[in-house]
């Protein structure tokens, strides 16, 4: 069995290597109503047209005494426009085959629209009424508050989300970061109508939006699309305050581990710590240090201590999230009661072992070789290449950013991993969560 996985791992690793020798697909660039960045990547391949419109409009921007007015606004981002209410929007938009939704996340809100070319005028139309001319009626504000608060309910039963808002709460005090998108029971009443209104009202500003597109489209019907559609969008930056600052680099603050009683067979394992911004120059470096520890696949340093050695897990995985402003890292697991305690020190001796004895150039090539090898599978699919193209615009990283990402990545030394080991993996500076029986 372990030959034939093997054998599977090599295919797959050489199948990454000869689609990695495709090029790239092909952004165009232009500049939309009231300054809104537009990349598009034309493909014809299929009748389908993949859009992503990313707005400044995140959880980080709530009212202090108000979470989860952002993830309200998005949930009713197609209930109703222009002359038709929720009911008639969302049959005009199943009659045409038209998929178009919104969901808030931190620091923007994604409105993600898909359909066949066939209906690329007839998406436009929906999308600028829901844009520019949203119902926001009382009725569905009452449903969306309700289905919001449902969902709060539910998320107090999984272990792994109530372990994650417990982790955010100790790394993020004091700074919306902290705050959980979909808000709190607490918060929700406190949300009225006309704040929603005008939460919508403030994200809807050219400057500060982007629009990505791929699929089977030109760039001059891209533009007429635009022109015909959304030829009202304010042309004024945002009007949103600044995203408080994070302090980086900084060891943990008592008490830095907590534990959350509930009746379930099995532990849940959380360790985090502030990791870096998306313009950190040590971005690469961690991002291979990243998929070392404990990044996808199975091969990683904690994978094969503790699932493949021990077995004291089916799953271990680390992830980091650049936000602007410094996102966490985080290391997950779940692992019987019976060996939880082994377990966290295991993950401890792991990060240490990291810092104090770095990588060989052996495991350092190998991942390196995984890494740009299934760089390709990131561009395989059109919603992909609209949701890439979307956040590279968002954040600013470049039009060559997909271009330079795999010589990037083949550029990082065992010295760097090393120095950025030290800098961001030293216990001092995780904060623990367990999530289960009492230890």
């Amino acid at each position: 069995m372990r030959v034939i996985i093997c054998r599977l791992l090599l295919l797959a690793v050489c199948c990454c290597l000869a689609v990695e020798a495709q090029a790239v697909p092909a952004v165009q660039t232009m500049q939309g109503p009231g300054g809104m960045p537009v990349y598009l990547v034309e493909s014809h391949a299929n009748p389908m047209v993949e859009m992503r419109l990313v707005l400044p409009g995140g959880s980080v921007h709530d009212p202090a005494d108000k979470a989860g007015l952002a993830a309200l606004t998005a949930w009713m981002f197609n209930e109703g426009g222009g002359s038709m209410d929720a009911a008639s929007f969302q049959e005009r938009l199943a009659f045409h085959g038209i998929s178009m939704d919104a969901t808030a996340s931190l620091e923007k809100t994604t409105v993600k629209v898909t359909t066949l070319s066939q209906h690329l005028e007839e998406a436009w139309s929906c999308l600028a009424d829901a844009l520019l001319r949203p119902r926001l009626e009382e009725k569905d504000f009452v449903r969306a508050v309700a289905e919001q608060r449902a969902v709060i309910l539910k998320e107090r039963e999984q272990p792994q989300t109530q372990a994650s808002l417990l982790l955010n709460k100790m790394l993020y005090p004091n700074h919306p970061y902290g705050v959980p998108v979909i808000g709190t029971l607490e918060s929700l009443p406190r949300i009225a109508l006309a704040d929603l209104r005008r939460f919508h009202q403030e994200s809807v500003h050219a400057p500060d939006m982007v629009l990505a597109v791929a699929g089977d489209i030109t760039l001059a019907q891209l533009q007429g699309l635009l022109e015909r559609h959304l030829a009202g969008l304010d042309a004024t930056p945002a009007p949103r305050r600044p995203i408080p600052e994070v302090v980086l680099d900084q060891p943990a603050t008592p008490p830095t581990t907590q534990h959350l009683e509930m009746d379930i067979p099995q532990t849940t394992l959380l360790l985090g710590a502030i990791g870096i911004t998306r313009q950190d120059p040590d971005y690469y470096t961690f991002y291979v240090l990243n998929q070392l520890l404990g990044g996808s696949g199975l091969h990683s340093r904690l994978s094969m201590e503790m699932r493949e050695k021990r077995g004291l897990t089916y799953g271990v995985y680390s992830h980091f999230s650049p936000l602007s402003k410094g996102g966490p890292f985080i290391i997950s697991m779940k692992t019987k009661t019976a060996s939880a305690k082994e377990s966290l020190d295991l993950l401890h001796k792991e990060l240490q072992r990291m810092v104090q004895d770095g990588v060989t150039e052996a495991e350092l090539q190998e991942v390196i070789r995984y890494l740009t090898g299934s760089f390709p599978l990131h561009l395989d699919g059109l919603g992909k290449l609209a949701t890439l193209w979307g956040n590279i615009g968002f954040h600013r990283l470049g039009l060559d950013y997909l271009d330079k990402w795999p010589e990037r990545i083949r550029a990082v030394s065992r010295e760097e991993v090393a120095r950025v080991a030290a800098r961001l993996l030293g216990s001092s500076r995780f904060y623990t969560v367990t999530v289960g029986k009492a230890l």
